[in-house]
């Protein structure tokens, strides 16, 4: 295969610490600082790993945060020529530098080609283990091993509000690694349109929920709006502790019965001398409703987590590592900055801005 004979895991040793974080997004609920002392990031062999294990499940999306720049006219010709047609293997190098470029460009799914570097090719790890794997299955699988050389530790370079930058190449267009948290799904949603950059979020089927409540937007918390009706928050509280009640006897182990119920008491007890309903206690009162019958159909119906999550509100909390490109973040911040972004959305684009200006990059 073509990406394996010009790139080696080698190229990738400073970004593959990304892949881990990225991955662990994926299934932990920690915090950025909780992730950065995670084993499975910060231990060579406990990353190698779990990164193996992903391997083995062919999880190739969360290798698309390690990223790499060839210029092919640094590559042996002769492994050039074994790509290209009898017809044009007398041109001069570096032409067939750029259709060697071009072409792999447009073959590899979200690599990276710029004219104005026309012999150079970025691609991501995801490519060099897909072309792996293809090519030999053993060496594939023996890939993982070596990725325990690589200790190369994350150091953020900065944050700025929920969004903090934690890898960044400046060769050619560069390629830039956001860790972003305390964000919405609803925001999420509208992130990931932006199909050139790469993603790796929370999972709700393998991540418990229990604490990772709404995201109320400051229009609902100005809300002048106001319900004075007594009955309507005790109908609330009324069914939440009838969902509890079934839930207390549910056949779980105990520590577990007893993080839900506590949290549910908690809840409820704020609630429980409410009169009047502001737009915000609405909000939130719902979401704990979602809440209680999501730990009902999961403790008492025995019912997956990826099938309970369907009751939970778009608006819940999540995590989200993205990466790509300068110029597609760049694409990105343009967008999203623009006053008629929603207001989530376009702080985590300003707050991106304003980390890759204090890294000398402008947008």
């Amino acid at each position: 295969m073509l990406i394996t004979k010009i790139f080696k895991l080698e190229d990738f040793r400073e970004s593959i610490p990304f892949t881990a974080i990225g991955a662990r997004t994926c299934y932990s609920s920690g915090n950025l600082e909780y992730l950065l002392n995670d084993p499975r990031v910060v231990s060579r062999e406990e990353r190698a790993k779990f990164l193996s294990k992903l391997g083995n499940y062919k999880h190739f999306s969360v290798f698309a945060h390690s990223f790499a720049y060839k210029d092919l006219s640094d590559v042996d010709e002769k492994i050039i020529d074994s790509h290209l047609p009898e017809e044009i293997k007398n041109l001069p190098k570096k032409e067939k530098a750029k259709i060697t470029a071009m072409k792999i460009a447009s073959t590899k799914f979200k690599s990276h080609y710029n004219p104005e570097y026309p012999t150079v090719i970025g691609i991501s790890l995801r490519h060099y283990l897909e072309d792996l794997l293809a090519e030999d299955e053993e060496k594939y699988y023996k890939t993982f091993e070596k990725m325990a050389d690589f200790d190369i530790p994350i150091k953020p370079l900065g944050s700025r509000g929920n969004t903090t930058l934690i890898g960044l190449l400046k060769d050619y267009d560069g390629y830039a690694v956001f860790f972003i948290q305390d964000i919405s799904r609803t925001m999420t949603h509208q992130l990931v349109r932006h199909t050139a950059l790469n993603y790796s979020q929370r999972s709700q089927r393998y991540v418990r929920e229990d604490e990772n409540l709404l995201i109320i937007p400051p229009s609902v918390k100005k809300s002048e709006f106001e319900l004075q009706d007594k009955t309507l928050v005790e109908n609330y509280l009324n069914l939440i502790n009838s969902y509890k009640a079934f839930i207390e006897r549910a056949d779980i182990k105990e520590n577990l019965k007893g993080e839900v119920i506590s949290r549910i008491n908690d809840f409820t007890e704020g609630y429980k001398k409410t009169e009047r309903l502001k737009l915000e206690d609405i909000f939130r009162l719902t979401d704990q409703l979602a809440q209680t019958v999501y730990d009902l159909s999961v403790y008492n119906g025995k019912v997956k987590r990826e099938d309970a999550r369907f009751i939970l509100p778009h608006g819940r909390k999540t995590t989200i590592v993205v990466s790509g490109t300068i110029s597609w973040i760049k694409d990105f911040i343009v967008k999203r900055t623009d006053p008629h972004a929603q207001w989530e959305i376009q702080n985590v684009a300003n707050q991106m801005k304003q980390l890759l200006l204090e890294q000398g990059i402008d947008v």
